[in-house]
C-alpha cells in the first residue's frame, strides 16, 4: 500500500487531530482515554465506535472496521490509498515529493475533479463581487441576503456566454472530458466541444462535509426555466447523499443536538443570517434515508418546516418515505441489518408556517423570535402522519374503522422509539375510538412480524474463529511495548498464534520491528490485519504490568520453541536409528537430553508435560532411544 516513505506518512499523522477529523462526521463523546460515538460505517443503537488520539487510531467494535487517519478517510470518502495521503498533507501543511507513480497507482481521478471544482468556485466567486456581477448581487439585496453571508456561503455568478468558464479553466489547464465528468459543463451534440453548463445564473455551491465544493445549484434571475439548475450527479456528489450547508451548520447542530431542514437555498441562508446557524437544505429533494442518518451522528432532533394548509398530507408522505425501506435500509425506524432499534432514534418534528410562507419569507416578515416560537411548538411528524392517515379513513362504519385500525397498527409498527410509538397509540386510538391497548398489541404483533433476522457483525473482522485472549494480549504488548518487542519477537514464530491475522501482525513486527504501531498500517498488510492493529491499540491494557507480561510471555514462548525442538529431534532419532542404528546418536539424544530438562522448568516441572511431548512425536514410543527420558 504504501507509496511514501515512513517518515513523510508519520509526518502527516502529527500534523492531523484524528478526533477532529472523524468529528467532523461523528457525534465523539470523551471516554477516558478514548473518543466514543456511534459508527459512520453501519447501523447500530450504541456507540461502539472508539478513537485513541494518543495512538491516532480509531476501531469499531461492532463492525471491526479500524485504522488510521488515512484509513478513515479512505472508507468515508471512497479514495485510493494516495488520494487519502495527499488531501491530510494539504490539512498537515506536509509537502509531498513527487508523486506521479503514486497518483498512477492509484488515482481514480477525483482529486483532478476537486481541483475543477475548486477553481470553478473561485471564478463564480470572483465574478458575483466583480465588475460583470451587478445584476446578481443586485438579486441579494433584492432577497434581503447579506453580502457577509453570501461570502460565508461562497455564492458565485456565472457570466452571460457558452464559454465563459471554460476559457478560465483552460488558463489552468483543465481538460474538456474533466469539466464534462465535473458537471461543470455539456458536451455539443452536433459538433466537438463543450460549453458552459451554467450561464447567467447565481451560483450556490454545494460542498461535503470536509467544505469541498462538490456541485453547484444555479439560480435564475428572472422568468428562466428551469428557475434551478442543479449539478448532475457526478463521481463526486450524490444529491440524495449531501446536504447544502451541513459543513457550515455541523458544529451548532452538535452544538444544539437539533438540526433544521429547510427546502431551498435561500431559506438556508435566511436561517443562518437569522442566528439559526443549526440549517441546512435538502438540495431540492424530499428528505432521504441517508440525509437522516448524516444527522443522526450530531444531533438527536430534527426539525422540518410545512406550510400550514399543507402540512398533513405533506408529513404523511413524508412519514412514509422515511418509514419504509428503500435502497439505504430503514434509516429512522430500522437499522440497516433490519434489526429494529430502541435507542439513539432520530426524532424528527414538523414546524408549521402560516399559509403561503417558507422559511425565507417567514422571516423577513416576522422575524427571528416568531421563527423560535414555531420552533419550539413543533409536534411529531408521526403525529401530523396519523392524522392524515386517520383523517382519509371512513371511521364511521365497523368496515372503515377496522381498515384505519390496521393502517394506523402498521405505521406504528415501524416506529423506533418505544415512549413516541406509546403516546402516538394512545392519541390515535382515542381518534379512532379503540382501546388503545389493543392497538398497541397490535402495532408489537405487526412489529415482531417485520423483523428479519440480523446481518452477522464483524464481516469486516471475519477471519475464522475470534483469537484467543491471550494471543490478543501478546500481540497487543508488541504493538505498544518496544522492550516486548526486543525480548519475545526473536523467540515469536507465526506458526505459534493460530489467527491469521494476527499472525500476519506478526510477521509484519518482524519486518519492521522499529515502527509504530500505527505506522504498520501503512506497510501493505490486509484489511484485516489492518483492523486487528486498530482493535488492539484502541483496548484499555492501562492496567498491565508490561515487565511482568513480557516475562510471563518470556517463557511461554521459550516453552513452545524448547517443546519444538525436542519433538524435530525426536524425530531425527528415530529416522537415524532406523537408518545407522543407536550407536551414532549420542549428540542428538543430548540435545534432547538438555531440551527436555528446560521444558520440565518451564512447565513448572511438570515431567508428564515433557514425556507427552516426546512420546507424541517419536515414533517408537515411551521405549524409545537411550536418554530420551532423562529428567527421570
Amino acid at each position: 500500500m504504501a507509496s511514501y516513505s515512513t517518515a513523510v506518512l508519520d509526518d502527516i499523522r502529527a500534523g492531523v487531530d484524528i478526533v477532529d477529523l472523524v468529528g467532523r462526521f461523528v457525534n465523539l463523546r470523551k471516554a477516558g482515554v478514548n473518543w466514543k460515538g456511534l459508527c459512520p460505517f453501519h447501523a447500530e443503537k450504541t456507540p461502539s465506535f472508539m478513537v485513541n488520539p494518543k495512538k491516532g487510531i480509531f476501531h469499531c467494535f461492532g463492525c471491526g472496521v479500524g485504522g488510521d487517519v488515512f484509513g478513515f478517510l479512505m472508507r468515508q470518502d471512497r479514495l485510493s490509498f494516495p488520494e487519502a495521503v495527499r488531501a491530510l498533507a494539504r490539512t498537515a501543511g506536509v509537502t509531498l515529493p513527487d508523486e506521479r507513480g503514486a497518483a498512477e497507482a492509484g488515482d481514480s481521478g477525483r482529486e483532478e475533479l476537486l481541483r475543477a471544482m475548486e477553481l470553478a468556485a473561485r471564478f463564480y466567486a470572483e465574478s458575483l463581487w466583480g465588475p460583470g456581477g451587478e445584476r446578481a448581487r443586485a438579486y441579494l439585496t433584492d432577497r434581503g441576503i447579506d453580502l457577509d453571508v453570501a461570502r460565508r456561503f461562497q455564492l458565485g455568478y456565472a457570466p452571460e456566454g457558452w464559454e465563459s468558464l471554460l476559457t478560465f479553466m483552460k488558463s489552468e489547464r483543465v481538460a474538456e472530458d474533466t469539466l464534462v465528468a465535473a458537471g461543470l459543463a455539456v458536451a455539443r451534440e452536433h459538433r466537438a466541444g463543450v460549453y458552459d453548463r451554467f450561464r447567467g445564473r447565481l451560483l450556490f455551491a454545494i460542498r461535503d462535509l470536509q467544505g469541498r465544493v462538490v456541485a453547484f445549484g444555479g439560480r435564475a434571475f428572472g422568468d428562466e426555466q428551469p428557475k434551478y439548475l442543479n449539478s448532475p450527479e457526478t463521481a463526486l456528489y450524490t444529491k440524495g447523499n449531501l446536504l447544502f450547508a451541513a459543513d457550515l451548520a455541523r458544529e451548532s447542530i452538535r452544538t444544539k443536538n437539533r438540526a433544521l431542514i429547510v427546502e431551498g437555498y435561500v431559506d438556508c441562508l435566511m436561517a443562518h443570517q437569522h442566528g439559526f446557524t443549526e440549517t441546512v437544505a435538502a438540495l431540492g429533494t424530499a428528505f432521504t434515508p441517508a440525509q437522516l442518518a448524516t444527522l443522526r451522528r450530531y444531533c438527536d432532533e430534527v426539525v422540518t418546516f410545512f406550510d400550514a394548509d399543507a402540512a398533513g398530507q405533506k408529513a404523511a408522505e413524508r412519514a412514509q418515505e422515511l418509514l419504509e425501506p428503500t435502497g439505504h435500509g430503514f434509516a429512522w425506524a430500522v437499522n440497516r441489518s433490519g434489526a429494529f432499534e430502541t435507542a439513539g432514534v432520530l426524532r424528527v418534528k414538523v414546524a408549521l408556517l402560516p399559509a403561503g410562507h417558507d422559511p425565507d419569507t417567514f422571516l423577513r416578515a416576522a422575524g427571528a423570535a416568531a421563527f423560535a416560537e414555531r420552533i419550539a411548538s413543533a409536534r411529531s411528524l408521526l403525529s401530523y402522519a396519523l392524522a392524515r392517515t386517520i383523517g382519509d379513513s371512513d371511521t364511521t362504519s365497523p368496515r372503515g374503522r377496522t381498515t384505519a385500525f390496521a393502517r394506523v397498527a402498521l405505521m406504528l409498527s415501524k416506529v423506533a422509539d418505544a415512549e413516541e410509538a406509546t403516546a402516538l397509540s394512545r392519541e390515535a386510538a382515542i381518534r379512532l375510538g379503540v382501546d388503545a391497548t389493543q392497538l398497541w398489541i397490535e402495532a408489537q404483533r405487526l412489529a415482531n412480524s417485520l423483523r428479519k433476522p440480523a446481518a452477522p457483525v464483524g464481516a469486516a473482522s471475519a477471519s475464522g474463529p475470534a483469537p484467543s485472549a491471550e494471543d490478543r494480549r501478546l500481540i497487543r504488548l508488541l504493538l505498544l511495548s518496544p522492550p516486548a518487542r526486543t525480548t519475545l519477537l526473536p523467540l515469536l514464530e507465526p506458526v505459534d498464534v493460530a489467527h491469521p491475522a494476527l499472525r500476519e501482525v506478526i510477521e509484519a513486527l518482524k519486518r519492521w520491528p522499529a515502527l509504530e504501531a500505527t505506522a504498520l498500517l501503512s506497510t501493505g498488510a490486509s484489511e484485516a490485519a489492518r483492523h486487528m492493529i486498530a482493535a488492539l491499540v484502541v483496548e484499555d491494557g492501562s492496567a498491565e504490568d508490561a515487565a511482568s507480561s513480557i516475562e510471563q510471555f518470556q517463557r511461554r514462548l521459550e516453552y513452545l520453541n524448547r517443546r519444538r525442538r525436542v519433538r524435530e529431534l525426536s524425530r531425527s532419532i528415530a529416522v537415524a536409528q532406523a537408518r545407522d542404528g543407536a550407536s551414532t546418536l549420542d549428540g542428538e539424544l543430548y540435545a534432547v537430553q538438555r531440551d527436555s530438562a528446560r521444558v520440565y522448568e518451564l512447565t513448572g516441572g511438570s515431567a508428564q508435560a515433557v514425556d507427552r511431548v516426546v512420546d507424541h512425536s517419536h515414533p517408537t514410543g515411551p521405549e524409545g532411544p537411550q536418554g530420551v527420558q532423562a529428567h527421570e
